[in-house]
């Protein structure tokens, strides 16, 4: 079987793609790093990039949107999740979603791995987490 390096990127269809890109941006300290349109596709696109874990996080604007919230429940994306170090990078994380003024989940310890969960602007869902030793 051939190999995978990794994920190359995570691409997410979004309403706005300049409020996303930003609050994205904020939220990972990344940079916008390419932007583009596809007219026969009637798109318009940008990636970022998160230097520390070198995550490549693109998002799609669709000219064309159907109307429908997020839904984990429907076929597809159920939540994307960022792993952490350990429980007190998660408790850092906590203390910036806070400066940022992010709503979000208490440290759910019960759940595995331990993760605190939160939405973006679209209503998609995230989590930090990290694994239990």
């Amino acid at each position: 079987m051939p190999d995978i390096t990794g994920v190359a990127h995570v691409e997410l269809s979004v309403r706005d793609l300049d409020r996303s890109v930003a609050w994205y941006c904020a939220l990972l300290a990344a940079r916008d790093v390419w932007r583009g349109s596809n007219d026969e596709y009637g798109i318009d696109a940008c990636a970022i990039f998160e230097p520390n874990s070198k995550l490549v996080f693109a998002f799609t604007c669709h000219r064309k949107q159907i109307d429908d919230a997020f839904a984990p429940q429907r076929p597809g994306l159920d939540h994307v999740s960022f792993g952490v170090a350990d429980r007190a990078a998660l408790e850092d994380w906590v203390k910036h979603l806070d400066t940022l003024g992010i709503e979000h989940s208490p440290i759910q310890d019960n759940h595995q791995p331990p993760s605190v969960t939160f939405k973006d602007p679209d209503g998609i869902a995230l989590e930090f987490s990290y694994p239990k030793r």
